[in-house]
């Protein structure tokens, strides 16, 4: 079956190993590999240096002792099932073919996760968003907050696993670019019927993730809307999300990524305070020496529809 038939539609089963299934997949997919990581590296090095036959004699060792708990796994799950692994070879062509012999509801995804693939890149090249209210502010001015009161709205640094900063992945689990676009694709299906949507303003890069083109270009002709923050809640609002639980060595490694921009002499100062737990002090000063020099100057250049000071105001705004 081919994916642009079943996105969506389907209970998907990823047969791949856990670091290939970690890194992406079908969005909702359920993992029962066949392979743990190290047996696939097994495997795949018999089939380099010794041969096809010898490969796939091994695989079948292996795959042979965990059937019995692979298949009750497959009963687990309701509906048409539809299987897939890379290219769609014989990892997902073999289970495939045995839950079809047991009169199971099941397909196998042509060409596999590669294919998908594809499809994401395509889509995401041509895909149309609705119209679309880009919300600016300053670093802790509650973007973020704000958007997660709507449900029609886009966060990609949520999708990211990234808030955008040098300190942006403290206490996150940072997503890969193929994991993002998948994420990013399901939303914006999920979005398509939106009269509008609401996104956090971005450059392009969120982190070392990328903003496929097409989706940037167009959040770059969107409506803008400035959020406000006094500074004191901004502070307030940075402590609760990063510095409740602080890593010191961590943030100390971050400020001297920074150096060059603030100087020794500041950043010395910075981390005085942070080994004097002096914490709200920190994050007064790198907002005002770091995070607003850096970034007010393009916040104030933009030609705003409206200012906002909280949810209220946006929502008597457009809703």
């Amino acid at each position: 079956m081919k994916i642009e038939e079943c996105y969506g539609k389907y209970t998907f089963v990823d047969v791949r190993s856990p670091k290939e299934f970690e890194e992406d997949c079908i969005p909702g997919a359920i993992n029962i590999p066949l392979f743990s990581n190290e047996e696939r590296a097994i495997v795949g090095t018999l089939y380099k240096q010794v041969g096809k036959d010898i490969a796939i004699e091994k695989g079948l060792e292996i795959v042979s002792s965990k059937l019995p708990e692979m298949i009750n796994e497959y009963k687990k799950l309701k509906g048409k099932i539809i299987i897939y692994c890379w290219r769609g070879g014989m990892r997902s062509g073999s289970i495939t073919g045995l839950l079809k012999s047991m009169k199971s509801d099941v397909e196998q995804l042509e060409n596999g996760y590669k294919d998908y693939r594809r499809f994401v890149r395509e889509e995401l090249e041509k895909i149309k968003l609705p119209k679309a209210y880009v919300i600016y502010g300053l670093t802790g001015s509650g973007k973020t907050d704000l958007l997660q009161e709507f449900g029609n709205s886009l966060d990609l640094e949520g999708l990211a696993q990234h808030r955008g900063s040098v300190f942006g992945d403290i206490g996150l689990k940072i997503r890969s670019q193929k994991k993002f676009e998948s994420l990013l694709l399901k939303r914006l299906f999920a979005l398509k019927e939106e009269k509008f949507i609401l996104v956090e303003g971005e450059s392009r890069k969120i982190g070392g993730i990328q903003i496929p083109l097409n989706v940037w270009n167009q959040l770059q002709s969107a409506i803008k809307i400035k959020l406000n923050s006094p500074m004191q809640e901004r502070i307030e609002r940075l402590y609760k999300e990063y510095c409740r639980k602080i890593d010191k060595e961590i943030i100390i490694q971050k400020l001297k990524m920074i150096e060059k921009f603030m100087g020794k002499k500041k950043v010395d100062e910075l981390i005085k305070l942070i080994n004097e737990n002096e914490i709200k002090k920190f994050i007064e000063i790198i907002l005002i020496e770091y995070y607003d020099k850096l970034y007010k100057h393009t916040v104030d250049s933009k030609k705003y529809e409206f200012e906002i000071t909280n949810s209220k105001d946006l929502q008597s705004r457009l809703f």
